[in-house]
Order: C-alpha cells, then structure tokens, then sequence
C-alpha cells in the first residue's frame, strides 16, 4: 500500500503518467498497423501518434532503429529524467543499456574487432567511455576487470553470462535502493524469466549441466539448486515443473518447450505482473509499469515495420506481438 512517502516521491510523476499512458497504442493501433499493407501506409498510421515526429522520414530498416531508438530516449530524457523520480528507479531503467555496450566492447576485444557504436545514446555512458573498459565506475568497470583479468581468455558465451551476472545484480541493488517492492518483485521475476530460458534453450539443445548452469543468475524466486534439480530432468517433466511455479503461474508447459515462442511467452508473463499496478493510484507501480509499457510498445513497433519491409506475413507478425499493458 503507498505512503505519505511514495505520494512525494513519486505524486508529480502519477500526474503525468495519467496523461503519457492514454497516448500509448491500443490494440485498434496495432491492428491497423498489421493490416497495413505497405510500410508507407504503416507510416502513415504512426503519423498519427507519439511516433509520427520520429518515423516520418525512416525509409528502410536501419532508419526504422534509429527513429525508435530515439523515441526511447525521448522517454527516457522527458519523463524518467524530469519527473523528480528516485535516482535509483531512473537508473533501474538506464542499466541495462549501459551493459549492453559493456557486453559488445568486450566480445569486440575478444575478437580484436571494433566495437559497434549504438547511433542513439540510451544508457548513461558515452560510447567512447568504452574505450578502456576496466576505467568504467562502479559495477561496469568491476565487471570488466572480472572478464579481462581472468586466468583463461573467455570466449563469447562466458563473456555473456559475467556481463547478465553482474547487470541483475545492479539492477536489484538498485531495486533495493529505490525503496520499492514492486520493483524488487519485478526484478524477481525477470531473473527467474532469464534463467528459465536460458536453460530450456540449453536442455533443448542436449547441453551438458556443467555447461548450462554457469549461464544462470543468482537472486530469484527459484534458487539456482533448484534449477539445477529440474535440469536434470527429462524434458517434458522439466517444463511441466517449470510451468508450475508461482512466476510461470497459468502458462501451458507447451509454450515454454516451444522455442518460437519462447521470447513472447516471457514477455506476456512481464506483462501479467505489470497489470497489476492497475490496482494502485499512488506511488512507484503505475511509474514503473507505464515506462515498462512504452518500452514493450517500441519493441512492437520496430517489430511490425521491420517486418512489413522484410516482407513478413501478416500471421507471422502477428504471432509476434505481445500481450499489451493497456
């Protein structure tokens, strides 16, 4: 239940999340842009929305990435760093990008190639602050300290699994720090997400165990013992086990067996959880949910316009698309 102290901390953001979330695309939005049969037509319905300013002049898919990606930074640069939010909760949504480029500058080092330069700045890090990677504060340069100073040389797949190691450790430290329990529950359940799919990925492929479980992550619902447990499993009593978990609650163990779908069943799960702020009129959740949607929302977007210029069906893309928030 929200306190005196969540109404300041977060009253002024509320405010604004009343108005930003009646802008977000319903599910009429969506269907109109399925139904468009041309990109320019696709273009033409965002025209009429939040994105229209930012997609008018995309021609092509590099052009799409870059108009979305910067209609995300224009979330995250006039609400999540204008709404007098916690520190904690703006950086909560930061992070991720910022050991993105983390995890690309290593892999590139790795190679001896160049790192790619992202065209939209979206973390909190400028690109060339991953020149020197073990110079980068706090967590991101311990995390490339971790990979460069080891006694082997990592290959891609240990690179990956430091790097989503010590981004969800921050992420629920910043959880922590943020004072809310919906965010702390949040990140709960996007680890256990992460570690059910990377280990079905992993048991479909006939991976060994001792291969597998390094790629899991600590700070869960489900322990990693656990996990550990349910791999051992044959596969269909894994996903049935799976299936039954409080996180996982009400999703068919066919899905999470399906590795097509594996992505979309996730996310729906996210979503589920994110509904719930619904109930609350005051306070972190409709905050967090309502950025937590815009981001859900522009992967839908890049997905439907990418795809209608790939030439996509329209069924395909369709079983692309995610549960909404609105």
């Amino acid at each position: 239940m929200a306190g005196s102290g969540d109404a300041i901390k977060y009253g002024f953001a509320v405010g604004r999340v009343m108005v930003l979330r009646t802008r977000l695309l319903s599910r009429a939005s969506y269907e109109r842009l399925l139904d468009a049969p041309t990109f320019a037509e696709q273009r033409r319905v965002l025209s009429e929305t939040h994105y229209g300013r930012f997609i008018e002049s995309a021609t092509n898919a590099s052009e799409v990435e870059r108009a979305v990606d910067e209609s995300l930074r224009d979330l995250y640069e006039d609400f999540l760093e204008r709404s007098g939010l916690p520190p904690a909760v703006v950086s909560y949504f930061r992070a991720p990008y910022d050991f993105a480029a983390l995890r690309g500058a290593l892999k590139a080092r790795a190679l001896g190639a160049r790192a790619h330069t992202p065209s939209v700045l979206l973390g909190c890090v400028a690109s060339d602050g991953f020149d020197e990677p073990a110079s980068l504060p706090g967590a991101l340069g311990r995390t490339a300290r971790e990979v460069l100073e080891a006694d082997d040389e990592l290959d891609g797949a240990a690179i990956d699994a430091t790097v989503d190691r010590a981004m969800f450790a921050e992420l629920a430290h910043l959880a922590r720090e943020s004072g809310s329990g919906f965010l702390e529950e949040l990140i709960k359940l996007q680890i256990d997400i992460a570690n059910v799919k990377s280990l079905l990925r992993a048991r479909l492929a006939d991976v060994p165990a001792d291969e597998a479980l390094p790629m899991t992550v600590e700070g869960g619902s489900v322990s990693v013992a656990e996990l550990t447990r349910l791999y051992e499993l044959p596969i269909a009593e894994a996903g049935a086990r799976l299936a039954a978990l409080p996180t996982l609650s009400g999703i068919p163990a066919a899905e999470l067996a399906d590795l097509g779908r594996l992505d979309v069943t996730a996310d729906n799960v996210v979503v589920g959880y994110l509904r719930r702020a619904r109930a609350v009129s005051v306070g972190a959740e409709p905050v967090i949910a309502y950025v937590m949607g815009r981001e859900a929302e522009v992967r839908a977007v890049r997905t439907l316009l990418i795809g209608r210029l790939a030439g996509l069906p329209t069924e395909v893309l369709r079983s692309r698309l995610r549960n909404l928030y609105v």
